[in-house]
């Protein structure tokens, strides 16, 4: 606190000019704003409008981009076949093996190898799957296999063969080799030997 020089009223030390006679007044730099210049104290609206303008411009560009893009999709569903356990793939193939052999009026006989050898359907590696039937018509096959070639990947599952004894065929489904991230294709290798 100071007096006014002139009028000897005590003042605060922040004031510009005195109250009682309108004395310009020193102010101690300790009450100085860098915001104001010392003749006007500061207006923030100009900077609040600024803000308030440069938000929407931030919003409406971000929204047109792929940062809105992503945030407008909403959470990314999980492909149920990336986590499918291989024995629920394994045994999900076998049934529908089944279902659909009968479903075309054909028996088969399903076989699990691994190599050259005969292994369970629990086997934790990499197998090929065999299938002795007789179908009526050769078509029939794809009624029967191309349901469950879904079940390939996550059944661990390189080969899928059909032998069709009265046809004398062969097809062979063998699953392609995977690019980066996406869903391996299974490709049709028929053989038709009569």
């Amino acid at each position: 606190m100071h007096d006014c020089p002139r009028c000897q009223v005590p003042l605060h030390g922040h004031e510009q000019y005195c109250p009682s006679c309108g004395t310009k007044q020193y102010v101690r730099p300790e009450f100085k704003s860098f915001l104001s210049d010392g003749e006007r104290p500061f207006n923030p609206l100009p900077w609040a409008l600024a803000a308030v303008a440069l938000g929407f411009g931030v919003m409406i560009a971000a929204q047109n981009s792929w940062i809105g893009q992503v945030m407008n999709r909403g959470p990314v569903q999980e492909d149920p076949m990336r986590t499918m356990p291989v024995q629920t793939a394994r045994q999900t193939i076998e049934q529908q093996l089944n279902a659909n052999l009968a479903a075309v009026g054909a028996k088969g006989k399903i076989t699990w190898m691994s190599g050259e050898k005969t292994v369970d359907i629990t086997f934790p590696e990499s197998v090929e799957l065999t299938i002795d039937t007789s179908l009526r018509d050769p078509q029939q096959r794809r009624s029967v296999v191309d349901p469950v070639k879904q079940y390939m990947y996550p059944g661990k599952i390189s080969t899928i063969t059909m032998n069709d004894s009265r046809s004398h065929a062969t097809w062979t489904y063998s699953m392609a080799p995977m690019l980066g991230d996406d869903k391996p294709e299974v490709e049709d290798k028929s053989d038709q030997s009569n």
